[in-house]
């Protein structure tokens, strides 16, 4: 087993190259070459045990590195927020932009290395190509590239991730709050499945599931709920 993780500085990617490691696999984490942090995250990823790419955004480079390292899993952990695409001059639909537009390119390479290695796809609950959200747009349309793509795949479909970020959104901690809360009032008239399903989780959580999909000998599905826990 290796891997490769896109997106592997985001709140989710962090925990997984983490634990990753902890693991033994042999693992290749991502980083933007213009990040401002790039030297600092070759530090902290390296102190774990992993090693760190900073290809650009080209098919034809990421490509190179696939054949190069051959993973057998692609960890797309791929997003942004308003205020990082505000950063970053991001202009026009954000999430077509970098949610799908991202994840388009990067299974591009991994065809275009022609390597075995499985994609698993962090997307959203409710992500749907027809939703009226232009996240949940993109996550949708994203999901269909990841299936079609013609190599193994797994979908992650998680509720609210919460947790200690870097940018703290109070917004997505309360809303988490009173969901779970009112969730935990369902389950007892009746709503376990609905609870299972929408319940907030966690980054530990959440990375240690998709490394369980992701090395598992069934592939080819969409995971959400109690199946992220």
């Amino acid at each position: 087993m290796s891997a490769f993780v896109l997106g592997a500085t985001g709140f989710v990617g962090r925990e997984l190259v983490r634990q990753l490691c902890v693991r033994g696999t042999p693992t290749t984490a991502h980083v933007r070459p213009d990040s401002k942090r790039l030297a600092d995250w070759r530090e902290k990823f390296g102190a774990l045990g992993a090693a760190v790419d900073a290809s650009e955004w080209k098919v034809a480079e990421l490509a190179e590195r696939f054949r190069e390292g051959k993973p057998t899993q692609l960890y797309i952990l791929i997003g942004t927020t308003r205020t990082r695409a505000k950063l970053d001059a991001v202009q026009g639909d954000i999430y077509e932009s970098i949610d799908l537009g991202l994840t388009q390119l990067a299974v591009d390479a991994v065809k275009h290395a022609g390597t075995p290695t499985r994609i698993i796809y962090l997307s959203s609950v409710g992500a749907d190509p027809k939703a009226r959200s232009a996240y949940l747009r993109a996550r949708g349309k994203a999901e269909e590239i990841v299936m079609k793509c013609g190599l193994p795949w797994a979908i992650a479909r998680p509720s609210i991730i919460t947790g200690d970020r870097e940018e703290p959104r109070f917004g997505e901690s309360s809303a988490a709050f009173v969901a779970d809360a009112l969730l935990a009032l369902a389950s007892i008239v009746g709503g376990k499945q609905l609870r299972a399903r929408y319940r907030s989780t966690t980054p530990d959580v959440l990375a240690s599931a998709l490394i369980r999909i992701g090395e598992s000998p069934t592939h080819d599905q969409i995971y959400d709920g109690g199946d992220l826990r």
